[in-house]
């Protein structure tokens, strides 16, 4: 009698453990979830910084100069410079509007550790 019911015992929990299942996640899911991810924390940074440029006039400034010195973007700001006439606010907008001259502006300050926390405190982070 033990033994009937120790199998039916053994049997129905075999049962509940086999009609479980584990979904199943694609690597390429997690992969994804986790790009995404990041790309919302870096497009966040980069709307921070953007915003701190459009604040503060010697993060402007510093900035401007950066460009102007940068063989990569001087041309560009000799340019801009010239069509705003020292407007600051002017320049700034001019650069941000530009992809480029505004990608070479977030990266800099991203990868100055005093810079970027000089734009998060403008910001209030």
């Amino acid at each position: 009698m033990k033994r009937i019911v120790f199998f039916i015992v053994a049997a129905i929990f075999s049962a509940s453990i086999s009609a479980q299942t584990l979904p199943s996640i694609e690597t390429e899911d997690v992969k994804e979830a986790g790009m995404a991810t990041a790309t919302a924390q870096t497009t966040d940074v980069e709307n921070q910084i953007k915003e701190a440029l459009m604040k503060d006039e010697n993060l402007q400034e510093e900035t401007i100069d950066f460009l102007s010195d940068n063989e990569d973007t001087s041309d560009a700001m000799a340019n801009i410079i010239g069509e705003n006439e020292d407007s600051l606010s002017g320049i700034m907008e001019a650069v941000l509007g530009d992809s480029t001259l505004a990608s070479a502006a977030v990266e800099w300050i991203s990868n100055n550790p005093e810079m970027l926390k000089k734009a998060m405190s403008i910001v209030g982070m």
